[in-house]
């Protein structure tokens, strides 16, 4: 039974992750096609100051990092079920 309800509980929290990032890379869309411009690559240029200081590029960076830390916790909790 403790297992059974454990991976109801890793289930859960996975599709939560999963929303999360949906969520984040709807948004980050916005800006991918506003400036022509993967996020990976805009996330490059971003690290390395080449890119500008426009109020849209910091929020695309932490809607990009968002995605990457909710990416990780997926991961986390996907380990956890096996």
């Amino acid at each position: 039974m403790a297992k059974r309800q454990l991976l109801h509980i890793i289930g859960r929290e996975s599709k939560i992750c999963e929303l999360a990032i949906h969520q984040l890379e709807n948004k980050i869309r916005i800006f991918e096609k506003k400036y022509k411009l993967s996020s990976g690559k805009f996330y490059e240029r971003f690290q390395k100051g080449n890119i500008g200081d426009e109020q849209d590029f910091f929020e695309w960076k932490a809607l990009f990092e968002g995605v990457l830390e909710w990416q990780e916790t997926k991961e986390e909790v996907m380990r956890l079920a096996s």
